[in-house]
């Protein structure tokens, strides 16, 4: 079990580690693009990893969500589909 729990603290630390390189080198592009001019990356290298993200829109999400509770808009059920 110690292996586990010490593996499993390795890869937080290189995980953190990571994260802290990449938004570094993300805040050095953003002020160099803004003194030069330019583009950069917008997106951070934890949220691409470590969050899914919904390419859903608004309407999209409410019918979900409508759908998994069991509801029906009052006469609507056919447009939840």
């Amino acid at each position: 079990m110690r292996y586990v729990t010490a593996r499993w603290k390795e890869k937080q630390r290189d995980d953190a580690y990571r994260i802290y390189i990449t938004d570094a080198l993300m805040a050095i592009s953003n002020n160099t693009m803004t003194f030069g001019g330019g583009s950069s990356i917008s997106v951070r290298f934890a949220d691409l990893i470590y969050r899914k993200q919904d390419t859903r829109t608004g309407d999209e999400v409410a019918a979900d969500v409508i759908k998994r509770a069991g509801l029906t808009l009052a006469g609507r059920k056919d447009e939840l589909t």
